[in-house]
């Protein structure tokens, strides 16, 4: 489960559940489409499923995301992650 939020002052917020480990060099990648992938570590990635145009949109126009990993209302973890366009996100899951 996860939302994509917007900050009033534009920054994206993305949400998700805890994640097994820590962080490892996080990045976001997506390709205007309707799927993205946050790489949390070098072996842990959180599809991000039926994007709407609008968010879509918003991920490919920005630079970084804050994501939050979240866990009955209790913030677990928070950081920065780049956002990377790429040409293609699904050929790049498995």
């Amino acid at each position: 489960m996860y939302q994509i939020l917007k900050h009033p002052d534009n920054d994206l917020i993305l949400v998700i559940d805890p994640q097994m480990s820590e962080p490892d060099g996080p990045m976001l990648i997506c390709d205007g489409g309707d799927t993205a992938l946050l790489f949390h570590s070098w072996t842990n990635a959180v599809k991000l499923k039926n994007l709407s145009s609008q968010t879509s949109a918003e991920l490919k126009n920005a630079k970084t995301i804050y994501v939050f990993e979240v866990a009955d209302g209790q913030f677990i973890r928070e950081y920065t992650a780049p956002i990377k366009v790429v040409r293609d996100v699904k050929s790049m899951m498995m």
